[in-house]
């Protein structure tokens, strides 16, 4: 009688990977909500905490911020302003893509559309535009930390 161990392992392997996939998944989601929530709500710190010392950030439009210090600097400046930002992502366009080295998830792609609105004091909300991203996120020691954003195809929202 032929032993059944072989398939029996061989199937406890493609769950283990299937649970592995779902656990980096699921990190990497919940960091990238927890960096746009920090955003809706100008938490700059919150914002900065999930920065990549090295992190390098590329605007089509504003150009470019290397290292941790220069984009913190950019976001703490949303400490002081008056009107507030919101992003949204659009729904069904973000995605999330695993990065290996020798079958180990050392990081996530992220990729969407996303819209942006100014939030006045005392005024509705208006929408100023939207945008196509894409961003490295690695995972360091148990973290997931951004590491290079890329902010391109910007579009004004329509003058009302």
């Amino acid at each position: 009688m032929r032993s059944r161990w072989p398939v029996f392992a061989a199937c406890v392997m493609m769950v283990s990977q299937v649970w592995a996939q779902a656990d980096w998944e699921a990190g990497a989601r919940q960091t990238d909500d927890a960096y746009w929530a920090a955003y809706n709500r100008a938490d700059a710190d919150k914002m900065n905490s999930f920065l990549a010392d090295d992190v390098e950030f590329y605007h089509d439009r504003g150009g470019a911020l290397i290292g941790k210090k220069a984009l913190a600097a950019v976001n703490d400046e949303m400490k002081s302003d008056g009107d507030k930002l919101r992003r949204e992502a659009l729904p069904g366009s973000v995605h999330f893509f695993p990065m290996r080295k020798d079958d180990v998830i050392y990081g996530a792609l992220v990729s969407g559309e996303h819209q942006f609105f100014v939030i006045p004091k005392d005024k509705p909300a208006f929408a100023v535009g939207r945008a196509y991203f894409t961003q490295l996120m690695v995972l360091k020691d148990g973290a997931w930390k951004v590491s290079r954003i890329f902010s391109y195809e910007h579009v004004d929202a329509p003058e009302k």
